[in-house]
């Protein structure tokens, strides 16, 4: 294929011991001249170079409605007490609907943090910020570090460490990545305004197709609201969440669910969550010594539903189609397998395999792997 021409690159930096040098890379053309900055290897940008976003200006034509809008915004960006700016819904938002969307405008591959210098790796993400235009630079380094006086006092290369740290998303490499073993920290500085919430009400999605991150609202959102994210996996109990947000955001949580009052309903919480874990565990056991049950799945839904783990809640419904459909109940298996695949779609996407699984099982529930697992002389098979 013809040689991708990048705009900008960077000095390359290679760790004692790494196979490859690092760089930076930067197409200021990309998504309709919004641009995209690279910080790898020339062996991933050109595998990258090569894919249909960077490849296909239509494929990333119109999804960065905050470039060029052509659809009416949901919501708007306000100052939120105690938090900064944020994000409110401004009319009703139905579960599944998408709130909005953006292209990466920073993806930084994890070799970076863990082979190079730390003035190395960040002298290069300095790079890949300042090759970008101008109002892309603005919109990147007016993002929340969590440290007001940061702008003022920190070297711009410390600044711009900070600000990816707050507000970077944890993204793995597409199944034909080179490197399967070499996630991405990547920035989207428009979701990046969606504050946290331990139970939120949105939930992003990325997609290797489009090099871009959307989101859906996990439930019924009315105008008004917040829109929020989780930053953590949600099944940890309030004191594990609080440590961990402390430790990597470095803010305290006062979501609802951490800043209830009532010690007995926060004990509870955390109960359910533990339980949560054990019942998981016990479903997910097809060896044979397992107490897994229909009404353990009824259980598992229930306990999903009081922790309002909405964006996840699909997860349940898997479980439990799974389960009926081991003691040979095919009908209320196919009921939560449909219930799964319609609240699984807008937050995990059609190619997740919780998808493929229960599209299998409700067209065929008595020719799937799990048909009649629990029955008596069938478990361990």
């Amino acid at each position: 294929p013809k040689q991708y021409v990048w705009t900008h690159s960077s000095p390359c930096f290679q760790g004692a011991g790494a196979d490859e040098p690092i760089c930076a890379f930067t197409d200021t053309n990309f998504a309709e001249g919004r641009g995209i900055s690279l910080v790898t290897t020339a062996r991933r940008a050109s595998y990258l170079a090569t894919t249909p976003p960077l490849t296909d200006p239509d494929v990333v034509k119109g999804i960065n409605q905050d470039l060029n809008r052509t659809i009416r915004a949901r919501y708007e960006m306000r100052e939120i007490p105690g938090k900064g700016m944020g994000l409110i819904a401004t009319e009703h938002i139905m579960r599944g609907d998408p709130i909005m969307a953006n292209t990466a405008s920073l993806m930084i591959d994890y070799r970076a943090f863990n082979e190079l210098s730390r003035p190395e790796y960040t002298g290069l993400q300095a790079h890949a910020v300042a090759n970008l235009d101008r109002a892309h630079q603005t919109i990147l380094l007016n993002l929340s570090s969590h440290d007001p006086a940061a702008a003022q006092t920190l070297p711009l290369t410390d600044l711009i460490d900070k600000i990816a740290a707050t507000n970077g998303f944890d993204i793995d490499p597409s199944d034909d990545d080179p490197d399967q073993h070499n996630s991405y920290f990547v920035l989207f500085p428009e979701i990046a305004r969606m504050n946290h919430d331990c139970r939120p009400n949105a939930e992003y999605l990325f997609d290797h197709a489009t090099l871009s991150q959307s989101i859906h609202a996990a439930r019924d959102i009315s105008p008004g609201e917040e829109l929020t994210l989780s930053y953590i996996n949600p099944l940890m109990t309030r004191a594990q969440r609080m440590a961990k947000l402390k430790k990597n955001w470095g803010f305290d949580c006062s979501c609802p669910s951490c800043s209830v009052e009532n010690k007995s309903r926060a004990e509870e919480s955390d109960a359910r969550i533990r339980q949560i874990g054990m019942i998981k565990g016990e479903m997910g056991d097809w060896g044979g010594g397992s107490r897994a049950s229909p009404e353990m799945a009824e259980l598992l839904v229930a306990l999903y539903e009081m922790e309002r783990l909405w964006g996840s809640l699909y997860e349940a419904y898997t479980l439990a189609a799974l389960e009926y459909n081991a003691v040979g109940d095919a009908w209320t298996a196919v009921k939560y397998g449909r219930m799964g695949v319609e609240w699984a779609i807008p937050m995990v996407g059609e190619g997740d395999d919780d998808v493929t699984e229960l599209r299998a099982l409700v067209e065929d529930p008595w020719g799937h792997w799990s048909w009649e697992r629990r029955v008596s002389g069938q478990e361990g098979k």
